[in-house]
């Protein structure tokens, strides 16, 4: 093959992350992706850090109060927050986007038909890295579109974009859904509610471990506090903690239609008997309802240890990869394939640190504090539960949020006040309403 002249090639205005470029290392020409190349230029510098990404220094180690704040480019989270909201998403992944002011219609006017699909939140991968700051020595967690030299959230094999269902997932048939109008699906195991989403289709489960950490990545984005609960609203729990089960479990999805991809809150009356909620609402993050405090969700991507297993101790937390759900064998010893594992507490108490680390673990490392300091929620555990739940149901109150944990359950543990949420983990592609619904 005979040489080339570089400069004479046709020249490109734009290139793919996946593109690769021509870089000198040790003498010799060697090839590098272009995603790899930004993440070895911004690995390690705080500058360059402050220009392409926006950070929440975490606070947990020396300060209760709960005000953490935003640094960096903040301008780059009100732009990627201009690529996030609700769409409706068809079983092979055909996606219109809906109005950002009223998810009953779409964004080009057309009438929104929900059995047409699923409405969904999507947001574009999410790059993201924990960095002790050089001068305060309080360890930031840095976000961006672009790669920073960490880690990402995104869609499976590599995808571009996280795809979560806006509601709480509801029964249609065998299949589990993503709809307005109707009561949360509850009384399943999480094999049931996985079973259930993969009748949509191979691409669908339940919103995993890295999306919950999202959702927490985007509360403090916004806020700059980790007592959620304070800015955007209780949710349908309250701020006090009373049984608000029987009268939350008659609650239908799609309270904050009319709020579409904002951040808000829509108040609400909730009775139970003789126990009357307090500051009870529906609550709306970016286009995702009632994250916490209704039903607690079950979700995939991780699982404990437990100490009723003769090769686990129960302090064992697992995170595995893929849209599936570990087997009987997986459950009593570790996962298949790729995987990796951090430490939990088996007990029980307000959250005063999270594990953080590289992977932005948020699971509780240190209990302490109260419904108002630190990260301002509370995590249940016990050296034989398995099952990870997320967010707090209706009895809990201030106890509740985007931090709040539960790894006390069995994994076949089937209630009414546990649900679970539908995520697509394929490839999606973009339509106009007009288009969705008339094909």
């Amino acid at each position: 093959m005979g040489t080339k002249a570089l400069g004479n090639e046709t020249m490109v205005s734009s290139i793919l992350r996946s593109n690769t470029v021509l870089v000198e290392v040790g003498g010799s020409v060697r090839r590098i992706s272009v995603e790899n190349f930004m993440n070895a230029i911004n690995q390690g510098d705080e500058q360059m850090l402050r220009q392409v990404a926006w950070g929440i220094p975490i606070k947990q180690s020396i300060q209760t109060s709960t005000s953490y704040g935003v640094i960096g480019n903040t301008a780059a989270w009100t732009e990627y927050k201009l690529y996030c909201g609700r769409y409706l998403v068809t079983n092979d992944g055909r996606a219109a986007k809906l109005s950002p002011t009223n998810s009953a219609v779409f964004a080009d006017g057309t009438q929104v038909d929900e059995t047409k699909g699923h409405v969904m939140w999507i947001g574009p991968r999410l790059y993201y890295r924990v960095q002790t700051d050089s001068v305060s020595g309080v360890p930031v967690l840095w976000l961006s579109m672009l790669p920073i030299g960490g880690e990402y959230i995104g869609g499976a094999n590599g995808g571009m974009y996280n795809c979560i269902g806006a509601y709480k997932g509801s029964m249609n048939g065998s299949a589990l859904v993503s709809r307005s109008g109707v009561v949360p699906a509850g009384s399943k195991t999480i094999s049931a509610f996985w079973t259930a989403a993969q009748a949509n289709g191979k691409d669908w489960g339940l919103t995993d471990y890295d999306q919950r950490k999202l959702i927490l990545a985007l509360g403090l984005s916004q806020y700059g506090d980790t007592n959620i609960q304070a800015k955007l609203g209780n949710g349908v729990c309250g701020s006090v903690n009373k049984d608000l089960w029987n009268a939350a479990a008659k609650l239908t999805t799609g309270a904050t239609k009319s709020l579409g991809d904002s951040w808000g809150k829509v108040s609400i009356s909730v009775v139970n008997g003789e126990n009357t909620g307090t500051d009870c609402s529906r609550v709306n993050l970016m286009g995702i309802e009632d994250p916490y405090g209704w039903q607690w969700e079950m979700i995939q991507g991780v699982y404990c240890g437990s100490s009723e297993n003769n090769t686990q101790s129960g302090t064992e937390i697992f995170i595995y990869k893929g849209n599936r759900l570990p087997t009987s064998t997986e459950l009593t010893s570790h996962p298949n394939g790729e995987y990796r594992t951090a430490e939990r507490l088996t007990s029980s108490g307000q959250v005063q640190e999270l594990i953080l680390g590289a992977h932005f673990d948020i699971f509780p490392k240190k209990i302490g504090g109260n419904s108002t300091s630190y990260w301002a929620d509370y995590s249940w555990a016990a050296p034989n539960g398995q099952l990870v739940l997320w967010g707090g149901g209706a009895s809990g109150g201030a106890d509740c949020g985007l931090a709040c944990a539960h790894s006390a359950n069995a994994w076949s543990t089937s209630v009414a006040f546990i649900g679970s949420r539908l995520a697509f983990f394929g490839d999606l592609t973009f339509v106009n309403g007009a288009q969705l619904m008339s094909a």
